[in-house]
């Protein structure tokens, strides 16, 4: 009995060793501290910016200054 104790002692050592490893992990990922109302923020600021950059992208490619080699 004594040895299942032992086994059973390491184990949850061994399982709160990992928590506290995924506890760390966690902490350190990147946008971990940031408020959903401000991902909505950041996401909508970033959306915006796509759609000017697609918009000017359309303008340059209607202009034809430069010549888009056919492949």
């Amino acid at each position: 009995m004594d040895k299942d104790s032992q086994d059973v002692h390491q184990v949850l050592n061994e399982l709160k060793n990992k928590f506290q490893e995924m506890r760390k992990l966690i902490s350190s990922m990147p946008g971990i501290g940031v408020s959903p109302e401000q991902q909505q923020q950041q996401l909508q600021n970033l959306r915006e910016q796509v759609r000017t950059k697609n918009e000017l992208l359309q303008k340059y490619k209607s202009l034809c200054m430069f010549e888009i080699p056919k492949e």
